[in-house]
């Protein structure tokens, strides 16, 4: 679970910090820098599986445009730091399980531009580490209000030395892994171009290999209406994919799960009741295995009692079906970023749909003893959508449940570089359960004013 991230060069992003909840919208109009900030977590994502340039070539635009450009230039580093929860229990491919002492993580890694001897220039590591966070300045678990069994279950705070550092030595800069059960290690660090996160694939080093797997869950989701209409070949992977192009394979895997006698499809019953309610006429789903082809297919049941196919499904109602499939798939772990939750749903429904997926994340408060053995599961929205707003305020304009975040761009002074830049600025909607996090940890970003909120859900009069 990301709680925090820290990003400096990245974009529209200047000395930028956001807290996180397990359930955050991000509310802005376009190009205020909404989508920036699920770039720089994918980023993150990517430096913990891929090398630098494979993790630059998948982002959304050129490597050169992913720092940021003033009228100076470009930025020469990118900073990027995430305060992270991991789950307890770590295992590797190769069935290895170890139980963590300390689940509290704060991560930094740095990328520099630097000119190789040859004149070309290349994107490096220079920087990278991994601190403990102590129980003493957890200001986010205190503030999340965690119930006794998920403190019991998730926040320990056993180390105080860090697993990762980079020092400077008479040789040169190093990476340094310290000890973890297992004698440390050191890597040179003059022209990294990976990552050591994306080094550690086994438990030999449990707690990093925890990081990097909860960091190698973080992903995007981008729904393709194209792919998501067309079968799926039967070998395709069983987990909703970014894209959801193996949706028909994610449903057929969930409804061999879960029949029974009395229920043949399974929990795909529970998921065409719940699009019903979104989306009205829907009566029943399948997905089967079409033996001549051996794809899997989508079938949707009208009130009329027609089946249609997922080719002639409206995209709408095909980007609720997967968000409903994923809802319903205990496999799912890790944090999602989703864009605009409300298309394809009729506005007077928003509110339905944002308590469904408010359901999809764990919540500290409510944990119990039912929940131990889940794995996190974190929820990051974004729309310009008053109606997706309005569906977590209450009458007094306070978030009931989650975090809202404004944003826009504001004007940085720069009277050393002589020039005024423009960034972008994330600042939190007040919450009646959460209105001290912001503050309490040393970081005042400033509360979105009533009068804004206001603002922006009469707007809704208009929208459209």
């Amino acid at each position: 679970m990301l709680t925090r991230i820290e990003i400096d060069g990245f974009k529209t992003f200047e000395g930028q910090v956001v807290d996180l909840t397990p359930f955050t919208l991000i509310v802005g109009s376009n190009a205020a820098g909404k989508s920036n900030l699920f770039d720089a977590i994918q980023l993150l994502s990517f430096l913990a599986t891929r090398d630098v340039a494979e993790a630059m070539k998948d982002m959304r635009g050129e490597p050169l445009e992913l720092f940021r450009q003033t009228a100076a230039g470009h930025a020469r580093q990118i900073c990027l730091t995430a305060d992270v929860l991991v789950d307890p229990v770590v295992r590797d491919p190769w069935g290895s399980e170890v139980k963590l002492s300390h689940t509290r993580m704060r991560y930094k890694v740095v990328l520099e531009r630097r000119k190789t001897s040859t004149g070309i220039e290349r994107i490096q590591v220079a920087y990278e580490s991994v601190h403990p966070i102590l129980r003493k300045d957890d200001s986010w678990a205190r503030d999340m209000h965690p119930s006794r069994d998920f403190r019991a279950t998730h926040l320990k705070y056993a180390r105080s030395k860090p697993w990762l550092t980079t020092e400077e030595r008479q040789e040169g800069r190093t990476f340094d892994i310290h000890q973890d059960g297992k004698q440390g290690r050191n890597r040179p660090a003059t022209a990294a171009e990976a990552t050591v996160l994306y080094s550690i694939t086994n438990a030999e080093f449990p707690h990093l290999f925890a990081l990097r797997e909860e960091m190698r869950h973080w992903r995007l989701l981008q729904l393709d209406p194209a792919l998501l209409r067309k079968p799926v070949a039967a070998t395709a992977p069983d987990a909703l994919s970014a894209d959801g192009s193996n949706l028909a394979a994610v449903l057929a895997r969930l409804k061999a799960e879960t029949k029974t006698p009395t229920r043949p499809n399974g929990v795909l019953s529970d998921i065409a009741a719940e699009l019903n309610n979104l989306i009205p006429g829907v009566r029943q789903l399948d997905a089967e295995l079409h033996d001549a082809s051996r794809e899997y297919r989508v079938a949707l049941t009208m009130r009329d009692g027609l089946p249609f196919s997922s080719r002639v499904i409206s995209d709408g109602t095909l980007r609720v079906l997967a968000l409903l499939t994923l809802l319903h798939d205990p496999q799912r772990r890790g944090l999602i970023c989703f864009e605009e939750p409300e298309n394809g749903v009729h506005p007077g429904r928003v509110k339905l749909l944002m308590q469904r997926l408010r359901d999809m994340v764990t919540s500290p408060s409510e944990f119990s003893q039912e929940d131990v053995g889940s794995p996190l599961s974190q929820l990051l929205l974004n729309s310009h959508s008053p109606v997706v707003m309005s569906a977590m305020l209450d009458e007094t304009l306070h978030v009931v449940d989650g975090t809202i975040l404004f944003a826009d761009m504001s004007s940085a002074s720069d009277p050393v570089g002589n020039e005024v830049r423009r960034k972008t600025r994330l600042r939190p909607v007040r919450s009646r359960t959460q209105g001290e996090l912001f503050n309490s940890i040393g970081v005042s970003p400033g509360f979105v004013s009533d009068l804004e909120v206001k603002q922006v859900l009469d707007s809704v009069i208009t929208e459209g």
